[in-house]
């Protein structure tokens, strides 16, 4: 799989969005866990330890409404606020937008080969 095709979910009558990582049916959700920083961040991790997906809760949620500002094979950004901390977990780099790791607003994939991606080459200066 070199393209991950993320899919974004979110239910504004109850503020709860999904950051599929995986295409669903690709691994089977071992645990989910809610990252140490932020309660309202849930992680789905695979039986191969990737987050799969990404369950966002309350304030947390309201990010998904905005397209992303940004997106790649590795990186996601919903806002071009300046990273102020920053929260590591299975090869994903979680952004946000407060120094105490609240206002979720992208990920980057660290480890891309844990997650099957190939970055593409780019040829480099002379």
């Amino acid at each position: 799989m070199n393209d991950l095709k993320r899919t974004i979910t979110y239910d504004q009558t109850i503020d709860i969005g999904y950051i599929y990582l995986l295409p669903p049916g690709i691994g089977t959700i071992k645990e989910t866990i809610e990252l140490d920083v932020n309660e309202c961040v849930n992680a789905d991790i695979d039986k191969q330890g990737r987050v799969a997906g990404l369950e966002l809760f309350a304030k947390e949620a309201e990010v998904l409404k905005h397209t992303p500002v940004y997106e790649d094979e590795l990186s996601l950004r919903f806002t071009d606020q300046e990273v102020l901390s920053t929260y590591h977990l299975s090869g994903i780099e979680f952004q946000f937008s407060t120094p105490d790791h609240n206002g979720l607003i992208g990920i980057t994939i660290v480890d891309p080969l844990r997650y099957n991606i190939k970055r593409k080459t780019r040829k480099k200066p002379f």
